[in-house]
């Protein structure tokens, strides 16, 4: 059975995708701990982070070098916390977190998000990204 993320890319489920490549995907997390929480999942579903084959495992971490530096720009942070924990969802996922102290960094601090203001959030990133050159990204999201 497909995981929640794959359903999710597949417009099985409703999600806000932000970015979409032959490799990975990022998504807006359901609960996010601030606005600009973003996960990014590779598209083999590995549980761990480290049974990426390395060449899959460079590319999602480049990816995510792009993201932060997205998300650092539209958000008010210090810098873009990384957090992987897996434990919730079996399919490896970086948690990318605006942050302005290590506090920030805490799954306790996540609250659902107006669909609305997520959408919002995810035609965000899209442009800025669309707008530094970046091609992998969709039209919109699933809904």
């Amino acid at each position: 059975m497909s995981s929640l993320f794959t359903r999710i890319r597949a417009g099985e489920l409703p999600g806000h995708i932000v970015w979409d490549d032959e490799h990975c995907f990022a998504i807006l997390t359901l609960k996010p701990i601030r606005e600009g929480h973003v996960l990014l999942i590779p598209r083999d579903e590995v549980d761990h982070w480290y049974d990426m084959e390395p060449t899959l495992n460079a590319h999602v971490f480049d990816v995510a070098r792009t993201l932060s530096q997205t998300i650092k720009r539209l958000f008010p942070c210090e810098k873009v916390g990384m957090m992987i924990a897996g434990l919730e969802v079996r399919h490896a996922h970086l948690h990318l977190i605006p942050i302005t102290a290590i506090a920030d960094l805490n799954f306790s601090l996540a609250q659902d998000r107006d669909d609305a203001l997520q959408a919002e959030t995810a035609r965000s990133i899209r442009h800025a990204l669309r707008e530094s050159g970046h091609t992998a990204v969709p039209a919109e999201s699933h809904k």
